[in-house]
């Protein structure tokens, strides 16, 4: 009765959270984005026109969703240990197919991402120790950014930025548990106080009890876009997700900035212009799905090359509306976005016998 209890919570513990405000399909119906769906092995989130949704029977709780999730949606418990190694700082982690236990282990590596490794690089983290199971042999082989390509990405935009990058050891089984036996914690735990353990559990206590009884919303830790979690330089350097507008193309409809949860793109009205803050794209595509005129799209890694669009101001001819467009438009330059798409000098007919 206690085993089943305990492997019954387990399963629970491994079922991953879900940020439902943060989800494209919360934003916009017409989101296009099905990443958690084609990402499981298990086939566990269902997505139609009503809703999205997962069957917590079928998953595993491996956690291949989460790094997908443009929008940090989906979240799942597991963290790599942390430990001193010489005068740095290591996460641990090992997949559960080592046939380890204990703390560090995982049910599947991959489920570490870009966000993850840009997160623990921002505590402090220089180096990753694993050990992995067969992944040739893995039931979990499916549409999946494998961990050691992530790391090369990362890696080279932080050598880019003149920052040391990760270094990286996969290990056997039984190398990987000697070095979790034998590392000790890192040095900033270790100074922790008893008096400072003692007011952040508190902290953490009034916290949650605040967001229990509805005074703080639940999703109070804002998601930052990867863009922000990168080292700061001065130099151009390459951005994960960077927003391209074609001029040509981009009537001034304003849908783009609208919608966008992260306020990547505005409008300066002061100086007419269209502004794009590559760094805080997350690639979650809303923009590109309300674009009529697909005028926009979205690069992977690159140096932003046009971070402001410029823009004219005029009175539309037909319905005498201000509007604004990028100085390069090439369709009529005399009527809004709506007056160019609807025909105001239709006729309605109505036939009586």
């Amino acid at each position: 009765m206690l085993e089943e209890l305990r492997t019954h919570l387990q399963q629970e513990l491994r079922i991953p959270a879900i940020r439902s405000e943060r989800c494209v399909h919360a934003h916009i119906e017409t989101a296009s984005c099905r990443a958690c769906v084609e990402s499981c092995p298990k086939q566990a989130w269902h997505l139609d026109d009503d809703s999205l949704g997962i069957d917590v029977e079928a998953c595993d709780g491996c956690g291949l969703c989460a790094p997908v999730c443009p929008q940090g949606a989906i979240l799942h418990a597991h963290e790599p240990l942390l430990r001193q190694f010489n005068q740095t700082v290591v996460a641990l982690a090992a997949c559960e197919h080592t046939g380890l236990n204990g703390e560090g282990i995982m049910p599947c590596l991959h489920a570490l991402g870009l966000h993850d490794l840009l997160k623990l690089y921002r505590q402090g983290v220089r180096g990753l120790m694993t050990s992995m199971g067969d992944c040739a042999q893995c039931p979990r082989q499916v549409n999946r950014t494998h961990l050691a390509d992530v790391l090369t990405t990362v890696n080279a935009a932080l050598t880019q930025r003149n920052y040391p990058a990760f270094t990286y050891q996969e290990l056997p089984a039984d190398a990987w548990q000697t070095q979790r036996q034998q590392l000790t914690p890192p040095r900033s735990q270790q100074q922790l106080s008893r008096r400072h353990f003692l007011r952040r559990g508190l902290q953490n206590a009034v916290q949650e009890t605040l967001k229990w009884q509805g005074l703080l919303p639940q999703d109070s830790e804002k998601f930052l876009p990867p863009g922000t979690l990168l080292p700061k330089t001065t130099e151009p350097a390459n951005l994960p997700y960077v927003p391209q507008i074609d001029s040509s193309c981009c009537d001034g409809c304003d849908a783009c900035f609208n919608v966008c949860p992260h306020e990547v793109l505005f409008l300066d009205i002061d100086n007419p212009q269209y502004v794009i803050v590559a760094e805080q794209c997350t690639g979650c595509q809303i923009c590109v799905d309300v674009c009529k005129p697909q005028a926009i799209h979205i690069e992977h890694w690159m140096i932003p090359q046009v971070t402001h669009l410029p823009l004219h101001y005029q009175r539309c001819r037909r319905c005498g509306v201000p509007f604004h467009r990028p100085v390069d438009y090439a369709a009529n330059q005399n009527l809004c976005h709506i007056c160019n798409q609807v025909n105001h000098y239709r006729n309605l007919f109505q036939v009586i016998d």
